[in-house]
């Protein structure tokens, strides 16, 4: 699905409008200045497409953090005065986690795949782009047809 920047401006506000109604569940005040100061960055972060997806990004885990009610990096610091996409490191699962081609390196080298990357139809493509919590759970869940087997 392609969103254009009409699309992409209404998530923000949407997710914009969401932060604001719930800042107040952080219980310290720097903490909810720090809030402020990264809806200022990511507001004036909207020069192209790309730019405005990653936004919506940051503003995404920025909302899971003020629902907690406790702030996790890159949202425990003030924002850095870098573009976003030159601080695109700091969203949680934006490489610095295992990715595919970690397992794919270790299946070189006679290791084996994940049995969930093994059985999947794109062999994990679509998994190893998924954000992966630092604790909890992650679930996923696929319902695949497949035609009867031929002999």
């Amino acid at each position: 699905m392609s969103l254009n920047s009409e699309d992409l401006n209404y998530d923000f506000n949407y997710n914009m409008f969401l932060a604001k109604n719930a800042i107040s569940n952080l219980p310290k005040c720097e903490d909810r200045q720090k809030v402020v100061r990264w809806m200022r960055k990511l507001a004036s972060s909207n020069r192209t497409v790309q730019e405005m997806k990653l936004r919506n990004d940051f503003m995404y885990y920025l909302i899971s953090n003020i629902q907690r009610g406790n702030l996790e990096p890159p949202f425990t610091d003030h924002p850095p005065t870098s573009p976003l996409p030159n601080i695109q490191h700091l969203l949680p699962g934006s490489g610095d986690d295992t990715d595919l081609n970690d397992f794919d390196a270790n299946a070189e080298a006679g290791g084996k795949l994940p049995m969930l990357y093994e059985n999947s139809p794109d062999g994990g493509a679509f998994l190893a782009a998924q954000p992966v919590p630092k604790s909890g759970a992650f679930c996923y869940l696929a319902v695949v047809a497949r035609g009867p087997k031929e002999s």
